[in-house]
């Protein structure tokens, strides 16, 4: 018994859905970090604004694989002079004594994204699951 079979259409196929799915995890990983962004900048320290100021996120696709990144990159000078990460030693701390404003918090990154992580993970599969239609 011999059995063959033209698989150029199924690759092709199963191509154009890799093609899609990507896509739209790209999509649904920019919803989730822009959310995650928006959450993270509503419990971040609000002294001077520098620190919601240079927030960002970035969603880039490196070999077929998607990753999202939100940040924060303030940096300030200390007494001696010595550059600090300014938001990673806020992020760090343990609590604030005195929060210049309510409702913000240190982890004000960190918290955000355990307490919506299952959302965030539906905007991806919502997303990919709208781009294979």
């Amino acid at each position: 018994m011999d059995f063959r079979m033209e698989t150029a259409a199924l690759r092709q196929f199963l191509e154009r859905q890799k093609t899609r799915v990507l896509d739209g995890a790209t999509i649904g990983l920019h919803d989730a970090t822009d959310h995650l962004l928006a959450a993270s900048r509503n419990e971040a320290p609000l002294k001077s604004g520098t620190l919601r100021m240079t927030a960002g996120k970035e969603v880039v696709n490196r070999d077929g694989r998607i990753y999202g990144e939100v940040f924060y990159s303030a940096t300030e000078t200390g007494p001696s002079g010595a550059r600090f990460n300014y938001a990673l030693r806020v992020h760090e701390m343990g609590e604030y004594k005195n929060p210049t404003t309510p409702g913000t918090r240190p982890k004000f990154l960190s918290r955000p994204l355990r307490t919506n992580e299952r959302i965030y993970k539906q905007f991806i599969a919502d997303a990919v699951r709208r781009a294979l239609r």
